[in-house]
């Protein structure tokens, strides 16, 4: 027995000793700093809990004047509602079944502040059922949410059987800028009169299929408002170029299109068209000719001192955008995977940026301007797959899942050192 208490004794203290340096080694690889790492919040509740399993993929999040996070959610593995909540870095409030109130709806694709405590957004439902002719879908709705009240007003479908891709909103103006899924519709709806004008095909997008899945590339996934309400977006420029002779053949087509993609255009207040503001954004050579990829900016946010940070999707590119000149400030990147999808602002002043694909793991990396600093910072775990992040009224940044079951990590950039 003495034997046995040993060898199990000496178990026990081999394997913490292997869980030590397992932690340890995992750090090395890439994880954050575990100091940074505060709270560790799960989003769904369970299968009695009001936001259950496959309808708790973060989409969105947003801080608000009573100082609440506001996120949204879609569903996921063929589940159907999607939901508004709210955290402040320690806890989940579920504050509305959207899905309930406006039905027909799966995601929430798109969330922004609006006036007096207010939430704009905008919805949309699963690629498969685009796909699927014989599947029918209402519309993807624009609505308001009062964060004050826990209401929401709902003005409608936008276009009849597309979906809603991202918004801006121009409170000045009371405008809603919006692009439509897939289509890919520019649009604008006037938020005093209820009027929708319809801009047009701003991209024509490709439907890919991938791994059993279908998805339409090129759509605009964010769109940029300057104060004089000029709206920014990346597009590609389809262009048809003519065979040579020795090319064509007999009944065939005798040209062929060329698409040159990230391509910043502009449509300034009151006009009719977008137009080519002269700007590209930076690239690897070679890999925007690829159908499977896109060249487009994936996430932006305004610059303390004017203009607007933006993160591609293929390259994971930072580069600043200028607006008044159509300058393009390449800052490189931090790493190699791509697409920097979101982009926030910690209490530092610090700009950090969520990279990585959409289907592995979820990197933190940072740029601080005063020092043209660009870092890698590592994972929350190195298993999370997260599509936005935002600070909260403490200056920490909350990186948020897009899975089934979602995670959200608080991390707090002045505990790096500690």
């Amino acid at each position: 027995m003495k034997n046995s208490r040993s060898f199990f004794g000496g178990a026990i203290l081999m394997s913490a000793s292997m869980l030590i340096s397992t932690v340890t080694f995992a750090q090395r690889l890439g994880g954050l700093p575990r100091n940074s790492i505060v709270n560790k919040v799960l989003i769904s509740n369970g299968p009695k809990g009001p936001i259950q399993g496959g309808e708790s993929a973060v989409t969105d999040m947003v801080l608000l004047d009573d100082g609440w996070v506001y996120g949204s959610t879609k569903a996921t593995w063929g589940a159907e509602n999607c939901h508004i909540f709210r955290t402040d870095g320690d806890k989940v409030d579920h504050m509305l079944n959207l899905t309930f109130k406006i039905s027909g709806q799966t995601s929430i694709t798109d969330i922004t502040p609006g006036i007096e405590n207010t939430l704009i957004g905008c919805t949309s439902t699963y690629d498969e059922v685009f796909d699927n002719p014989d599947q029918s879908y209402e519309g993807g709705h624009l609505f308001s949410y009062n964060a004050t009240t826990n209401q929401i007003e709902d003005f409608g479908v936008i276009a009849q059987g597309q979906g809603i891709n991202c918004i801006t909103v121009d409170l000045q103006r009371n405008k809603i800028y919006g692009v439509t899924y897939p289509a890919g519709h520019l649009f604008s709806f006037d938020l005093t009169t209820n009027k929708i004008k319809d801009f047009g095909e701003i991209m024509t997008p490709w439907r890919v299929k991938d791994l059993g899945r279908v998805s339409w590339r090129g759509v605009p996934k964010v769109l940029m408002l300057d104060d004089a309400g000029t709206v920014y977006f990346s597009t590609y420029y389809r262009n048809e170029v003519e065979m040579v002779k020795e090319e064509q053949m007999k009944g065939a087509a005798t040209s062929y299109s060329s698409l040159e993609g990230g391509r910043i255009y502009r449509l300034s207040y009151g006009d009719e068209k977008p137009v080519f503001t002269g700007a590209v954004i930076p690239a690897q050579t070679g890999m925007d000719s690829d159908p499977i990829y896109e060249n487009g900016i994936a996430s932006a946010i305004r610059s303390h001192d004017g203009g607007f940070w933006c993160g591609t999707i293929n390259d994971g590119f930072l580069f600043k955008f200028e607006p008044s000149t159509s300058k393009v400030i390449n800052k490189g990147k931090a790493f190699q995977y791509w697409n920097l999808k979101s982009l926030t602002y910690g209490g530092d002043g610090i700009l950090y940026m969520l990279g990585g694909r959409d289907e592995d793991n979820s990197w933190i990396m940072s740029y601080d301007a005063s020092i043209g600093s660009l870092e890698c910072l590592g994972w929350p775990e190195n298993t999370a797959q997260c599509s936005v992040i935002c600070a909260d009224k403490n200056g920490r940044i909350i990186i948020a899942e897009n899975l089934r079951h979602s995670f959200m990590w608080v991390f707090d950039p002045m505990k790096i050192n500690e």
